[in-house]
Order: C-alpha cells, then structure tokens, then sequence
C-alpha cells in the first residue's frame, strides 16, 4: 500500500511543478493594465481665461549669423611673413623666402643677410609717399628708387642701405626717416636631393645656413638614407668640388664639427643605404609596370 502512495506522489509532484511554471509564464506575457493615478492626470482647468504661452523656438532655417559666433583674428596671431594692411591699402606680398620644395613651404632660418639680384624690398619714408613704394634689386644691382635714379643695393645689408638712402635723401627732405624691409629673398637658395621628404630648392634668408637646419628644412631623411656619407658640392664654375659629411654624428650623437655652413648655390645630396638599393632592385622586379625596363636596363650592362 505505502509503495502506492510513494509512485502516485512520485508521479503527481513533477505535473504540478510543471503546470505551475506553465501558469506564470502565461502571467507575465500577459499585458499591463494601465495605471489611473490622480497624480499624473491634470484635470483641465476650469478658468475660462487662459494664460498666454509664449511662442517656441523657430522650427525653419535660422540664419548664419545666429549660429556662427564670428571673431576677428587680430594681427598678434597671424604669421610673420604675412604683413596686415592699413585700411585702404593693399597687403604686402608674402614672404617670398620660403622653400620650394615638392612637401609644401617651409620657412627657412633667418640670419644676417647681404642683398642681391631679384631681392623684392621695402622703402618706408616718414611722411613723404612720394619716395615710399616697393623695389626690386634688377641685374645690375641696383633699384630704381625714384627722383634719386638708380642706387646700387647688391653686396650692402639693409641696414647699410638704409643709411645710404639717408644720405641722398637730404636733399630732397629736412630729416629724412628711412625705413628699408626685405619682403622678398630671391637672390640666394640652396639645392638638396636625395633621400628627403621634400627635395628642391630652397631659398636662404641668409648669406649661409647649417646643414642641419637644411636638411630639418627639407623634411628630414627617409628610411633608406646614408647620413653617414652626405654630398655636399660646390658648384664652382672655376673649381667644383665636394665633400662627405657624416649627418648622423650631427643629428643623433650631437658632434657639431660636422654640421657644416652652406652658402649660396651648394648642392647637398643625401644618398641611399645598399639595403635601400637591394630593396629598390627587388622591388622593380616584382613590379610589373618596371619589370620590362629593369630587365632592359639589365641586359644593357
């Protein structure tokens, strides 16, 4: 009899379980009904007069000027090179020293600086604009300047024209005040090549430049370059020559015996390692646009 009670509870006790799971799974995907709370109902006011609201925000285009807050650069923030102009007058070109590289402009260092041919200059007279105007330095080495003719102007710093300027000035003016500004460096640049970010010519704002200050200028070295053994030729007509610099002393061990000054017209040419070259070769041969011409150049040799 007990073994009979035991199998029916046995049996009867999962059924239950099973059907009261069943039950409140049909509770729960059951919907809620809403709640009627008072407290979250407003009851329309009874007051025949109504408080006006106050108009929203325009939903339609709004004007530029409304959402764009617009403040004037002042002239402390813009670049050297660029000279603000006086109402009614014309800017000043941009300086003209900066590199002409394949990168983009890149202003080189400036230092003390001779004039020569092609310099673009400013000639400031304090209160007198008929002697005020811009000139440039022709082939000969001078600038037309006016009532005063030619003057020469090429191998004299400004500082050195300036003075002349003075001196010839007094004829026409009690106290002449002279102001002379080199707006455009034309007459000096130096040439680098090789394994740069950005190879080309560059012109100088000064009569020389260190080597290190070039090559920073020119966008540093790329991966395969031989800074140990640096070009650097003199384009003499008369007597051309070069040396080998080690640039990798000057930049990563700091020996400045070998940072060199570059004057007017030197070359500097930055060579590639013979991994660069091993790896160029290989290159061009998987290459199927080059593998022709490498092939061709090949059997050339």
């Amino acid at each position: 009899m007990m073994w009979r009670v035991a199998r029916m509870i046995a049996v009867i006790g999962p059924l239950c379980w099973a059907a009261s799971v069943w039950a409140g799974d049909q509770t729960v995907g059951q919907p809620q009904a809403p709640t009627n709370s008072s407290q979250n109902v407003q009851a329309p006011s009874s007051n025949p007069e109504q408080v006006p609201q106050e108009p929203g925000p325009a939903l339609g285009p709004q004007p530029i000027e409304d959402l764009v807050v617009y403040k004037p650069i002042p002239n402390s923030m813009l670049p050297s090179s660029v000279t603000p102009a006086a109402p009614g007058e014309t800017a000043a070109p941009v300086n003209s020293a900066r590199a002409t590289g394949l990168g983009g402009a890149v202003v080189m260092p400036m230092g003390p600086y001779t004039l020569g041919r092609d310099d673009v200059l400013s000639v400031a007279v304090r209160g007198q604009p008929e002697f005020t105007g811009t000139y440039v330095i022709g082939p000969d080495g001078s600038l037309q300047y006016g009532y005063l003719g030619d003057v020469k102007a090429e191998g004299l710093t400004k500082e050195q024209l300036q003075d002349v300027l003075t001196e010839l000035l007094k004829k026409y003016v009690r106290v002449p005040a002279v102001q002379v500004t080199i707006i455009g460096f034309n007459s000096k640049a130096i040439y680098i090549f090789g394994n740069v970010t950005r190879p080309g010519k560059y012109a100088m704002r000064g009569d020389s430049i260190k080597i290190r200050d070039a090559v920073i200028a020119a966008g540093l070295m790329t991966q395969h370059a031989a800074l140990h053994r640096v070009h650097i030729i003199k384009s003499d007509p008369k007597d051309p020559s070069y040396r080998i610099v080690d640039l990798k002393d000057v930049l990563y061990k700091g020996k400045m015996k070998h940072n060199v000054d570059l004057v007017a017209g030197d070359i500097v040419v930055v060579p590639t390692t013979v991994w660069g070259q091993v790896t160029g070769f290989i290159a061009s041969l998987i290459d199927p646009a080059s593998h022709a011409s490498t092939v061709a150049a090949l059997a050339a040799l």
